[in-house]
């Protein structure tokens, strides 16, 4: 099969993959763990054949491929560290990081990584948790995603094929997912986060299109710099979204709904009823219990070939919800609380140390009458560094009295708070809210 497909233009490879994707939502939870494990069977089978370093992880656990739950977790750091051997390309990863950091100097993000394997996409993450990730993308792995992204995000499907439809994408690189599937009815648009804001508003305003993808940070930068559009749906995707994004977006452009998307894969896709389900019928999930009903996940893909990821551990810290009215059996999340390593370590009040997690804070400050958006930072054992936009005496004051009584019911010290005016965050950052830069003891931090 996958010979077959190779030899078949994208267009209609995308459009099997996502006429398939409709007959994997499932709404049986049984259904969906028999398929899932049917498909880990022989994606494991292949892997451990194909990949030298996840075929040493098994052996040094002492584990045969169907105890692969059993399997201890792994982060970015050992996927970077045995990259060479972990891919199934033969590719090398200084030979990645180059092309990719070529395409995003010259923002051409056209050209593929060429080897006897095929021809592959590569890219950077952002870098926000201290080490820029790669991501290494295979033809066929591109065209599934496409197709699956394409299903589940085209307003009205499948009606939505039959009438134009202009998609833009504000991001800060551009892999190619989707040129081979525009068409007269169909087009997408990349537009270059890195470029001035006022230039961006007036190109969205221009385009109308009837999606919008892009984060919540830039997306109100561009509302807020006049940018005039209605699409059918906005998509939130690469930041947190938070509460006063989601008010935001949805009273200037419209419908907001999110997608969860890391340089680890496709993980979260919304539902017709716009709640954020785990995208499991491609993704394992297990999660580590992080307490007070956060978990962080340990993912295993079940279609990615190239660039395998087994129980890779993410930094992610997520809250899971009840099953959703729409009916789909997977799991439906409530939010995604930040990163594990943003999570605040503050003295207790009673002794020892209490966790503060990023969304509790964040909470506490989308209270602040007229605060459009800030940065709290630890920066010592119990001080926290507040930069606000706008920053004067009343907006501090709201603040402090907000953040205190936060606190106060974590059952955290009183904190030490400093204050400063936000500085421009550079373009093609993410926005993180909440960090902790301080290291503790246990050599935790941002």
């Amino acid at each position: 099969m996958p010979d077959l497909l190779a030899a078949l233009p994208d267009r209609p490879v995308v459009l099997a993959h996502a006429l398939r994707e409709g007959r994997l939502l499932f709404r049986e939870r049984a259904a969906l763990e028999r398929y899932a494990a049917r498909q880990a069977h022989e994606h494991l089978r292949w892997v451990a054949a194909h990949s030298p370093y996840t075929a040493s992880r098994f052996l040094e656990a002492g584990l045969p491929l169907r105890a692969w739950r059993e399997l201890p977790p792994v982060g970015k750091a050992e996927m970077i560290a045995h990259f060479d051997t972990l891919n199934t390309a033969g590719l090398h990863l200084e030979e990645v990081r180059r092309a990719a950091l070529r395409a995003e100097e010259s923002r051409d993000f056209s050209p593929e990584v060429v080897t006897p394997a095929g021809r592959f996409t590569v890219g950077l993450s952002t870098g926000t948790s201290g080490t820029r990730g790669v991501f290494v993308v295979g033809r066929a792995e591109r065209l599934a995603w496409a197709g699956v992204m394409l299903r589940r995000l085209l307003p009205r499907w499948p009606l939505g094929l039959l009438r134009p439809a202009r998609v833009a994408f504000v991001l800060r690189a551009e892999g190619g997912l989707y040129r081979s599937v525009q068409g007269r009815h169909l087009s997408f648009h990349f537009l270059d986060l890195l470029r001035p804001v006022p230039e961006l508003a007036r190109e969205l305003t221009e385009l109308a299109p009837t999606l919008l993808v892009g984060p919540p940070s830039v997306l109100r930068a561009l509302l807020e710099a006049g940018a005039l559009a209605r699409p059918e749906r906005v998509v939130s995707v690469a930041e947190v979204l938070d509460p006063d994004d989601r008010r935001a977006l949805s009273a200037g452009f419209g419908p907001v709904t999110e997608v969860y998307q890391a340089t680890e894969g496709l993980l979260g896709l919304p539902c017709a009823h716009g709640s954020l389900h785990l995208n499991e019928a491609h993704v394992h999930f297990d999660f580590e219990d992080l307490g007070n009903g956060r978990v962080r996940p340990v993912v295993t893909d079940l279609r990615r070939r190239v660039q395998p990821l087994i129980r890779h551990r993410l930094d992610d810290v997520l809250v899971l919800d009840t099953p959703c009215p729409c009916g789909l059996a997977a799991r439906r999340v409530a939010h995604i609380a930040g990163r594990q390593d943003d999570a605040l370590r503050l003295p207790a009040r009673a002794g020892g140390q209490v966790t503060v997690w990023p969304d509790f804070l964040r909470g506490a400050l989308d209270r602040v009458p007229g605060l459009r958006e800030y940065r709290a930072e630890q920066t010592g054992p119990r001080t926290l560094a507040l930069a606000l936009d706008p920053d004067g005496p009343e907006v501090r004051a709201a603040a402090a009295a907000e953040l205190r009584r936060a606190l106060a019911r974590s059952g955290a010290a009183e904190p030490e708070l400093a204050f400063k005016p936000l500085p421009p965050r550079a373009a093609g950052t993410k926005r993180r809210r909440v960090v902790r830069t301080w290291q503790d003891e246990g050599g935790g931090a941002s």
